[in-house]
């Protein structure tokens, strides 16, 4: 069970992290060998919804989620985004890395590592 914990955006750029590890999750769930708990962004809409069966008389006790019962991550994936750019009087390159790590959330491990490098460049 892997959360996706949290994605830090280091480049100047505004890039939206969220929707590139949606992609990523949605890849590795349909390839069925992980499963997903919600992330910690996600987290509070969870809460939210346990807490509005459980303290509500629209539902009856037997249909109502039970309080506890999530499953714990054993792994969260955290990520960064870089990038460095080079530019001259005739072109901009700019080189992005994206690493990806997993964690041991128990033993605070790396238990996998990942980097992309990505290059863009643009004449003027």
């Amino acid at each position: 069970m892997v959360t996706i914990s949290t994605v830090k955006n280091k480049t100047s750029e505004y890039i939206d992290t969220t929707n590139v590890m949606n992609s990523i999750q949605t890849s590795l769930v349909k390839s069925g060998k992980v499963r997903f708990t919600r992330s910690i962004q996600e987290m509070p809409q969870g809460i939210d919804e346990l807490n509005r069966q459980n303290r509500s008389e629209l539902y009856p006790p037997k249909n109502r989620a039970a309080v506890g019962q999530m499953e714990a991550a054993k792994f969260a994936l955290e990520g960064e985004l870089t990038s460095i750019v080079k530019q001259t009087a005739w072109t901009k390159d700019v080189f992005y890395k994206f690493t990806l790590k997993m964690f041991d959330v128990e033993a605070g491990t790396i238990e996998w590592q990942e980097e992309e490098e990505i290059r863009k460049t643009s004449g003027r």
